[in-house]
């Protein structure tokens, strides 16, 4: 005879079972567990530098995700990104026609034959990006927010302008991952374009002045090596700079 008190334990277990499975299938990647695999040698050899696993694993991008790659330059982060949120999420890879002179022939190479099916190129300007709102559920500025504090000719590209647009097409609670080369403290932006870096603390200050809140930070790409005071492409810190790892939610 089955007692109401054996029937509890068995629906208790059951409902146990099946929450582990949703979070199973909605879980975030877990550092480590990424395909890394068939990718070209310049890509495979800026791993190191730059933790792709740890990096997607601390934004939380998951399977089914929508993810918007701000300023995408080769695709680097597109690709690996396209992997995570698999067949039932999709990636867009923007850049604006001034990165073509440098990121032209890479993105020729990575998106041929539509093999990255689920990555859509997005070519647009600060004026219009083209994204759609409420779309995404988080948006990757790597290595780019500094350019949008500096103008030139052939280059017009102000946080004034881009960061509303991102705001507004993340989803609610979507988060923004911001990836730079750190500067001198309480520099600000003096060497965004000398030296292409900008201090964290204006960062923080200035996204959560446009809508945004820090929510947590990273020291994985650290390097106290790097005093701040050099051009990130001089040879010893190509690709070694001290960078901040920050990620806001859209409030």
């Amino acid at each position: 005879m089955i007692t109401k008190k054996f029937q509890g334990k068995v629906t208790a277990k059951l409902a146990a079972l099946s929450a582990m499975s949703l979070l199973a299938f909605s879980a975030p990647l877990l550092a480590g567990s990424l395909d890394l695999s068939g990718r070209s040698d310049d890509d495979s050899q800026q791993d190191n530098g730059r933790k792709p696993a740890q990096v997607i694993d601390f934004v939380g991008v998951k399977k089914g995700d929508k993810v918007l790659d701000l300023l995408a330059g080769g695709g680097y982060y597109s690709e690996l990104l396209s992997r995570v949120v698999g067949d039932k999420g999709a990636v867009t890879l923007q850049i604006p026609k001034a990165y073509l002179k440098y990121a032209e022939k890479s993105l020729e190479v990575r998106l041929a034959n539509d093999r990255l099916e689920n990555v859509t190129y997005l070519l647009s300007e600060a004026e219009n990006l083209k994204l759609n709102e409420n779309t995404y559920d988080s948006a990757f500025l790597v290595l780019g927010f500094h350019d949008m504090f500096f103008k030139e000719e052939g280059w017009n590209f102000t946080a004034d302008e881009v960061i509303p647009q991102v705001l507004k097409s993340l989803k609610k609670g979507g988060k923004l991952l911001v990836i730079d080369h750190d500067a001198e403290d309480k520099s600000g932006i003096r060497d965004v374009k000398s030296l292409h870096r900008i201090d964290s603390a204006f960062v923080k200050t200035d996204l959560e002045k446009r809508g945004f809140k820090l929510i947590k930070t990273s020291k994985i790409l650290e390097n106290n090596n790097d005093d701040h005071s050099k051009l990130v492409f001089v040879p010893e810190l190509r690709r070694k700079t001290d960078r901040f790892v920050m990620l806001f939610e859209k409030i």
